[in-house]
């Protein structure tokens, strides 16, 4: 896993697929259960939903992981490459690195 800075207090973990991808995750540790947001299409990890998500889990203390699918946000690969079966792949390969123990999805 390779990690950069984003801005100042974001941490953006570098996450590979099989295939060669690269996934953009953000990743903030807290109680379990922890959230994952799975954005929707065209979506990224630093549109509104999911900040509004974020901000509610960090006001209750509970973890919270977002990411970008392949051709989305800081995420490698083209758009116009992915398919609902591979930002499948990308959602399961981001919950089997990123997130620990029990994990709500929405």
């Amino acid at each position: 896993m390779m990690t950069r800075t984003y801005q100042v207090g974001n941490t953006i973990t570098i996450l590979p697929t099989e295939d060669g991808e690269q996934l953009a995750c953000l990743h903030r540790r807290g109680r379990s259960p922890g959230v994952l947001f799975c954005g929707g299409f065209r979506s990224d990890m630093r549109g509104t939903k999911a900040a509004a998500l974020d901000a509610h889990c960090r006001a209750s203390g509970r973890a919270c992981t977002r990411f970008d699918y392949r051709g989305h946000g800081d995420s490698s690969g083209a758009f116009s490459d992915g398919t609902i079966g591979l930002w499948r792949d990308d959602a399961l390969a981001v919950l089997d690195q990123c997130p620990a123990g029990p994990t709500i999805l929405v």
